[in-house]
């Protein structure tokens, strides 16, 4: 079959595909918005959604795909803190979509026996918010605490604490001193309130305290979200006629509310001496790496965000941080005998690099891990989805200095066709990493495989092999990205 054939084939599949997904999506995934962002599902789903519908309308030239998003992205505005009235861990409420749930540190306030707040526990995800603190009353004014979960939850604990700051048994510093990486227990002594008795020691009431996970707003998810609104701003700008009259009217809107979304990050924005950009949480954050660099999947969320605001606005300081992080990414392309390589975290970053405690949290960097061993992990496939992403937007933006060459987007063409997809039996399959040695992707991750797609400009063999692999239908339950997976078929096939 001449391959002209085979890619229309693959077209008129991605256009089923992508309906087929729309049309199934139940729950929180759809077809609605959710209300709000605290399990993540408008970052991590919605968002998907809206850059499924933007690509059709690329794709296809039909307007009533830009309506859709338009409908989309009104709910998604309706969602932010600032509209809602809700506050953050800072009791700040912006133009942004706070999360909480799987996505933060939580924490359990245990009393005193006057009933005062007197310590914080705090508990580092995975299967953070549904810990429980256990604390139970020794000899002398001392107390244990047990921090249990689900099953998947290693249980910890540390003995013989107390509330003086200035005690031996100090719960801070004895919890500290037990930290463990694989259960992320930190803990705060809080003052004494200034109404409350000072007379005698303080204890610690015993009982069985919940957590409760900190309102923080990702940088991450914020670039998620926000991508759409800017890509709709730029598709208005050189393609006014797929943008109808009743849309049109509002991407001003949807233009500005994308622009300060990721200004509110702007105390995240770092660089490295080389002038690497990338976003880093901020080390009070009550995120599991607090004080350390996002990964490159991460902030590269940020970056495609970044490209269509400069393409849609023309401002340099866009520009200029698109690049940044172009740069970043580029200098962690390990590139031999043609393929392409590159780590899940940024190679300059903390996690990266891991870190040791210092024996003070303030000296740590990060109040909820003292320590944390080295993560030099390759990319997975599903996260990729944004680094290729990336990658072909920028290589693509006219008037963006050059950062990615011919040789780059050929080598990162090769990373799929040689590295990520492996023969299984009769049918090749992709597998976890793009390392190349890496376990056997799951059948979800199969279902991804269509990002590889606009790397067939650099490689014909890459279309071939997601024709190969791409499944009838993702397996349950189905997700957003699943019809960002099929308007990329029909896009690219």
């Amino acid at each position: 079959m001449p391959e002209a054939s085979r890619r229309s084939g693959l077209h008129r599949a991605g256009l089923r595909y992508f309906h087929e997904i729309e049309n199934r999506l139940t729950g929180v995934s759809g077809p609605g918005v959710p209300p709000d962002n605290e399990a993540g599902v408008i970052g991590w789903g919605t968002s998907w959604r809206m850059q499924g519908y933007l690509m059709m309308a690329q794709s296809t030239g039909n307007t009533a795909y830009v309506e859709r998003l338009a409908d989309l992205i009104d709910q998604v505005l309706e969602a932010r803190d600032e509209v809602r009235g809700i506050e953050d861990h800072r009791g700040e409420s912006g133009p942004v979509w706070s999360t909480a749930g799987k996505f933060t540190a939580a924490t359990a306030i245990i009393p005193d026996t006057d009933g005062h707040p007197a310590l914080a526990v705090t508990v580092c995800p995975p299967h953070a918010k549904t810990a429980r603190v256990t604390v139970q009353a020794e000899d002398d004014d001392l107390f244990s605490i047990t921090v249990t979960g689900p099953p998947q939850r290693k249980k910890s604990g540390v003995i013989s604490l107390g509330l003086d700051p200035l005690g031996e048994r100090s719960a801070d510093r004895l919890i500290y001193e037990a930290y463990m990486q694989r259960t992320g227990v930190t803990a705060r002594l809080l003052p004494r309130d200034s109404g409350a008795p000072s007379a005698g020691p303080r204890r610690a009431r015993p009982g069985t305290y919940p957590v409760r996970p900190a309102m923080v707003s990702l940088a991450a998810q914020t670039g998620m979200i926000a991508y759409p609104m800017a890509g709709l701003a730029r598709l208005a700008r050189e393609h006014p006629a797929l943008v109808p009259d009743s849309v049109a009217k509002r991407v001003p809107t949807y233009l500005e509310a994308a622009e300060r979304a990721v200004r509110a990050h702007d105390e995240q924005w770092d660089t490295t001496t080389d002038g690497r950009g990338f976003y880093r949480w901020l080390p009070d954050e009550p995120v599991s790496f607090a004080g350390a660099e996002l990964p490159t999947n991460e902030f590269l969320a940020m970056g495609r965000t970044l490209v269509q605001l400069a393409l849609a606005t023309g401002a340099e300081e866009h520009v200029e941080r698109a690049a940044a992080m172009a740069r970043a990414f580029h200098t962690d392309l390990t590139i031999k005998d043609g393929v392409a390589d590159w780590p899940y975290w940024p190679s300059f970053g903390r996690v990266y690099r891991g870190w040791q405690a210092t024996g003070s949290p303030k000296a740590d960097g990060s109040y909820v891990r003292p320590s944390y061993a080295p993560v030099t992990v390759p990319e997975d496939v599903t996260h990729s989805l944004i680094d290729i992403d990336f990658l072909c937007l920028y290589h693509d933006a006219p008037g963006l200095p050059e950062v990615f060459t011919p040789s780059d987007m050929k080598a990162v063409a090769a990373t799929f066709t040689r590295q990520v997809v492996e023969r299984r039996r009769l049918r090749p399959r992709m597998r976890h990493d793009v390392g190349g040695t890496g376990k056997p992707g799951t059948d979800r991750q199969q279902a991804h495989v269509a990002g590889w797609l606009p790397l067939t400009r650099w490689s014909p063999r890459v279309a071939r092999k997601v024709r190969a692999i791409q499944p009838e239908l993702p397996p349950p339950p189905l997700m957003g990205v699943d019809t960002y997976c099929g308007a990329l078929l029909a896009r690219w096939g």
